[in-house]
């Protein structure tokens, strides 16, 4: 999966910047955006979707004012609300207006160390323009880390069970890698990142390439209702829908793995989430 080291110099990047926004959060101009502002490599350019709302002007005038050196474009997602919707019509955009891309994801509440593009783009050039690069995600509750180690391999099994480390905020692929995986799955209510990974690495021979080392940092919030809460309906079906698409590459230890993570960290029983998948695959 990893590629050997080229170390060219010369190959020419663009890197264009991903952020679906959503109108319950006030996070963006206060996180997000100056943890871009602050990049060693700056982007070629930012693409921010809102959720299906309109970004105020001045809210607009913010943005440009903390990136002057950035090409922000600002949509408003006209398909059903939530982030797989949102995230695909910043991809589609993307794809008309720089086409050899690659995509740097970044949720509106979290943040990017400053050199976190400039280790993306040296990975990039030194392993032969892989499909994907992956840096390590800290990940802070309430602001205190909590310890684990960057990844250093993947497979599909993995996120078949969990998330080992690939999540929205330290997504940086290759825009036709991400075509061709058939973006972002609409109407999934969670596990968007675990899909996602699951069909890039049942591509035809994926290239990826990991950092080693955390740039990235996904901030989670215990007073703020979430995905990750506990008992969250929202996750309740999203599991659902995941069990629906992927159940049938689970063998019955990971089936059993997938449904003691769910228990263990949101609450909801294999039973709970059996009643849903009927519904899900149909949805």
């Amino acid at each position: 999966m990893l590629t050997g080291l080229t170390n060219n110099k010369n190959i020419c990047l663009t890197i264009v910047g991903l952020i679906a926004a959503l109108p319950t959060r006030d996070t963006l101009l206060r996180v997000a955006i100056p943890s871009i502002a602050s990049q060693v490599r700056q982007l070629n350019a930012l693409v921010i979707v809102t959720d299906n709302f309109s970004m105020s002007a001045r809210v607009v005038e913010a943005l440009r004012r903390q990136l002057p050196r950035t090409d922000v474009h600002v949509l408003s997602s006209e398909k059903a609300g939530g982030a797989a919707n949102t995230w695909n019509t910043g991809i589609e955009y993307i794809a008309v207006h720089w086409p050899e891309a690659y995509v740097a994801i970044l949720d509106d509440d979290d943040q990017w160390d400053p050199e976190h593009l400039s280790i993306c783009e040296d990975a990039t050039r030194s392993a032969g323009s892989p499909d994907v690069v992956v840096s390590g995600l800290r990940m802070l509750i309430d602001g205190a880390e909590v310890p684990r180690d960057p990844p250093l391999s993947f497979s599909v099994e993995d996120f078949l069970t969990g998330n080992p480390g690939w999540q929205g905020s330290n997504t940086f692929i290759r825009l036709t890698t991400l075509l061709a995986a058939g973006c972002f799955t609409e109407g999934l209510k969670s596990c968007n990142d675990r899909d996602l990974a699951i069909r890039v690495l049942s591509l035809p021979d994926p290239k990826l390439v990991f950092t080693g080392s955390h740039t990235a940092s996904w901030n989670l919030d215990t007073d703020r209702s979430s995905l990750s809460s506990r008992k969250s309906e929202a996750k309740r079906i999203g599991l659902a829908q995941f069990l629906a698409l992927h159940g049938h590459r689970m063998n019955e230890a990971v089936r059993h793995r997938f449904f003691e993570r769910a228990e263990n960290l949101f609450g909801w029983s294999e039973e709970e989430i059996q009643a849903e998948v009927g519904v899900a695959a149909h949805a």
